[in-house]
């Protein structure tokens, strides 16, 4: 099953890899079976647009693991308990939103651009991290944390060396969770003018090219796949070596 998710991993990524980088080819062959109602050679680069959407993703999802580990440690904290209902509520809120609506409410205060799509993407990308670290780490047994109290350890050496261990599948599922969906989701930040892979998405939508939208949806698809099944090994990984 290991090698399954491994040899699939590196099969999508070549024809990612393909894709990128003979994108004429990728729309003649799409041609064969679609009409294609937009202007050859007046779109952005495939490559380029997979760039500007990688970007995204990186520092979105960068910003929300980091801060979402530290948020979810420090809410299963004697000082952030008492405040753990309410925080968590209010990251909830991120998820609640459709993104694209996250996107509309964020756009009117910082403007159109990088800056908006990462914020809503941040926003968007947090709630499933900080939930699953709360969640794996109050699911950590309690004899185990009185014996770790017995052995003479410390809090901080309790979290770093038995609680946020035994939590890291469900700290790493959250993070899988989190960064596949912020693949899908940066696809929308083309309407906020941070282009992406949603540029040709939006395009082909606006003009009825079924062409178009393919050209931005299956790259996107096949990274959330890959993405998915890398983070998924490396879970897998990590809790058989614990």
């Amino acid at each position: 099953m290991k090698r399954s998710r491994v040899y699939a991993a590196l099969l999508l990524s070549v024809l990612l890899l393909l894709l990128l980088v003979f994108p004429k080819e990728f729309e003649g062959f799409l041609g064969r079976y679609f009409l294609s109602k937009f202007p050859e050679g007046s779109r952005t680069p495939l490559s380029q647009l997979f760039i500007e959407h990688m970007e995204m993703v990186v520092i979105s999802s960068a910003l929300a693991i980091s801060s979402g580990i530290f948020l979810g440690i420090f809410l299963t904290t004697k000082v952030g308990a008492p405040f753990k209902d309410s925080l968590l509520k209010l990251v909830s809120l991120g998820q609640t939103f459709p993104s694209a609506a996250l996107l509309a409410l964020v756009v009117p205060v910082v403007g159109y651009g990088l800056k908006g799509a990462l914020i809503a993407l941040y926003l968007y990308a947090l709630m499933p991290i900080v939930y699953n670290v709360v969640v794996g780490i109050e699911e950590v047994p309690e004899s185990v944390v009185e014996a770790a109290k017995g052995m003479g350890m410390s809090e901080v050496e309790i979290y770093r060396k038995v609680k946020i261990p035994l939590a890291m599948n469900a700290i790493l599922g959250g993070i899988r969770t989190s960064t596949v969906i912020n693949i899908s989701a940066a696809t929308l930040a083309a309407a906020a003018g941070a282009g992406g892979l949603g540029v040709l998405v939006v395009n082909g939508v606006r003009t009825f090219d079924m062409i178009l939208i393919l050209m931005g949806s299956i790259p996107v698809t096949l990274l959330a796949v890959i993405v998915e099944l890398s983070l998924e090994e490396l879970q897998k990984r990590t809790i058989y070596t614990q």
